[in-house]
């Protein structure tokens, strides 16, 4: 079990789940009103998150934000299983969870 909590585009909500249903939900991800998964440490930490944006036929938009817009990054992946590794190790709070993938600052409007 994940100490996360998972909200999806369709409403869906996960407290504490296993990594299959984490994975489940990615893979699932990139029709019409399917398209995010949003994951959150059950330590109530205001923007403090990652999530996952994918279109069908496109690469995985995941994002990460570390409490404030300065901290907010995103990298482009091609894989389910790619965005699950790093969704898996960011819940888990490895050591290094986010070497690896190219991630770049994320400016908002």
């Amino acid at each position: 079990m994940l100490a996360i909590k998972i909200q999806t585009e369709r409403g869906e909500s996960y407290e504490r789940p296993a990594l299959g249903v984490l994975s489940e939900l990615v893979e699932r991800i990139g029709a019409a009103g399917d398209r995010f998964v949003i994951v959150e440490r059950l330590v109530d930490e205001p923007d403090l998150y990652i999530q996952v944006w994918h279109d069908e036929g496109d690469d995985y938009q995941l994002e990460h934000r570390d409490g404030s817009a300065e901290r907010h990054f995103q990298v482009h992946l091609p894989t389910a299983a790619e965005v699950v590794e790093v969704m898996a190790r960011w819940a888990r709070q490895e050591k290094g969870w986010d070497a690896g993938p190219g991630w770049q600052r994320l400016r908002l409007p």
